[in-house]
């Protein structure tokens, strides 16, 4: 079952989160021939795509972490509002959600 968090960015700044994978004894997952995807949309039914996620596994892939990124041009993009979103692990034939929720964008004041 995946990770149910909530996740916040402003309008036009940067996010980045750290995520962790273990496996059900709690040791962290190999990541070396796992491939990640994570999109944003307003609702769950949602055909179009609101922002993609940015993936960078860390080194040594065997610790099971990797940062979940947004840049600040992809953020900008976004109105301020609650979206959905999730990100989900591959490898071979194999796909798991590992992390799911709400993504709410705050508007920025400062232009």
């Amino acid at each position: 079952m995946p990770q149910s968090t909530s996740l916040t960015v402003g309008q036009g700044e940067s996010f980045k989160i750290l995520v962790s994978i273990t496996d059900t004894t709690n040791a962290p997952i190999d990541l070396t021939l796992r491939q990640f995807s994570g999109s944003v949309r307003e609702t769950y039914s949602s055909e179009d795509v609101s922002t993609d996620f940015n993936f960078e596994k860390i080194t040594p892939y065997t610790s099971g972490s990797l940062y979940v990124s947004l840049p600040p041009d992809s953020s900008s993009l976004l109105t301020a509002a609650d979206y959905v979103y999730d990100v989900i692990m591959v490898s071979g034939s194999e796909s798991r959600r590992i992390i799911e929720g709400k993504f709410i964008v705050r508007p920025s004041v400062t232009r």
